[in-house]
């Protein structure tokens, strides 16, 4: 019989200590949103304030985006060093460059700032959503890694509706800096509070770290689980960073590589123009900066539910309807505007109608996937740098996707996003891997390459 075991794991009942880890690894989501959504405020008063064409004000918003790309790959560290060291201390990075970036002085200074910030960001990603999955049980896999975008999106809402609060109170020009300040409150008490988690018992296993692993096991039998560890038959190992980069692009994981990166890159091609762009689309048809604020809030506060559907969903119909649903109905919603456009019949209740529809689709949809495949579908030793691979391109290609908005337009980039929603639903379909209902080990076993790869 097999030395380590973690059937006790899979086959429990969400309780507690799952809703523990779940709610602290999504707070930094909701970080990520309120710092991510914050630009959406700043948007309006950063071109003002540092006197930015359209294509530099989409770089230097961008900056962030490009932080969390790189920082996503940084996470790999959580591969080496473990989850809970990452998943500490990156919040006290990000509170650090909220704070910087409430204070930026030029657009220098405020591309520097949010892109340290977006650093951190994607580092605690590449710790939190390992953990939780490392410790999800099978049957609620998928809706425990779905609470990392519902958090994101009352992160969305809340600073929303706060840039909304304080545009009405201080006008858009100071309100994005205090919206910063408010930012790097959640990190800090997070710094606090994650200090009493465990560290994840497979990746302490995996590494050999027998002083972890009973940590981690003393805590569970605290909630009345207790999986079958060895603790003997732990043998340390010693990771390799490089060796790791190899076997995560070797043909073992091919297939693997292809499906987290087309999950990130899609979605950043397609979601951008409503999450970013929604303010200066409303601006350009007469709303003003208080209203545009006001139905950016609306589009965040509606779109919110599909996420709530894909939450209930995603551990019944599967990872790969979901995703293709996600992105070929988005482009039903953008058809419209785009067809109200051209016959001259645009309003703004209708883009704000249209543009919560898509976002209930896509980002409920889609969106809820950024956080799911690529906790599940490489090995515990390799999947850090998953969800850093994932992040690399949802926000790596965000850039290029603001910048060619900026040179679009509204009514091509319109179309352009109807085309990609399409192609992106098609070649969705055939990458991806249905992992519904599946134990790490099995998801391993059954597409990996070669057998008998332990996980």
């Amino acid at each position: 019989m097999s030395e380590i075991s973690y059937e006790v794991l899979d086959k429990a009942k969400v309780m507690s200590f799952h809703r523990k880890v779940t709610v602290l690894a999504a707070l930094g989501p909701f970080s990520d949103a309120f710092n991510e959504f914050g630009a959406a405020t700043s948007l309006l008063a950063v071109s003002t304030l540092y006197h930015l064409s359209a294509v530099m004000t989409s770089i230097v918003i961008a900056g962030y985006w490009v932080g969390v790309a790189g920082g996503g790959i940084l996470g790999m560290l959580s591969d080496k060093i473990g989850r809970k060291q990452l998943f500490i201390y990156d919040t006290l990075g990000m509170a650090t460059f909220a704070l910087l970036s409430a204070a930026s002085f030029n657009g220098i200074s405020y591309f520097v700032f949010r892109f340290l910030l977006g650093i951190f960001i994607g580092i605690d990603y590449s710790a939190a959503v390992p953990l939780v999955s490392e410790y999800a049980p099978v049957t609620a896999r998928g809706r425990l890694l779905s609470m990392e975008k519902i958090f994101f999106m009352i992160g969305a809402i809340a600073t929303a509706a706060i840039g909304f609060g304080l545009t009405a109170w201080v006008g858009v020009l100071t309100a994005w800096r205090i919206d910063f300040i408010i930012a790097a409150i959640p990190p800090l008490i997070l710094f606090v509070l994650r200090r009493k988690m465990p560290e994840s018992l497979r990746w302490a296993v995996e590494a050999g770290n027998k002083k972890k692993a009973e940590e981690a096991i003393s805590m569970l039998e605290k909630y009345g689980l207790k999986p079958k560890v060895n603790l003997d038959a732990i043998q340390e190992k010693k990771i390799s960073l490089w060796q790791n980069l190899k076997t995560f692009f070797s043909r073992t994981y091919a297939r693997q590589v292809v499906y987290i990166f087309w999950i990130g890159t899609a979605y950043a091609l397609t979601v951008n123009l409503v999450s970013v762009y929604s303010p200066k689309v409303l601006a350009a048809l007469g709303a003003t900066p208080f209203e545009s604020v006001l139905d950016f809030t609306i589009i965040e506060a509606l779109g919110t539910f599909g996420v709530v559907l894909a939450l209930f969903t995603v551990d019944k119909v599967g990872r790969r309807i979901l995703g293709t649903l996600g992105f070929g109905l988005g482009a039903i919603p953008l058809a419209v505007v785009y067809v109200a456009y051209l016959m001259g019949i645009l309003t703004i209740p209708l883009v704000v109608a249209m543009f919560s529809l898509f976002y209930f689709i896509n980002v409920g949809f889609v969106g809820t996937l950024q956080y799911i495949p690529a906790g599940e579908v490489f090995p515990t030793r390799l999947r850090g740098l998953s969800v850093g691979w994932e992040k690399l391109y949802e926000f790596g290609v965000a850039l290029p996707a603001l910048t060619l908005y900026a040179y679009l337009g509204v009514a091509n980039s319109l179309i352009y996003d109807i085309i990609v929603s399409i192609v992106a639903a098609v070649i969705f379909y055939f990458v991806s891997l249905e992992t519904k209902q599946m134990s790490l080990e099995e998801i391993e076993r059954r597409y990996a390459r070669i057998k008998g790869t332990p996980s």
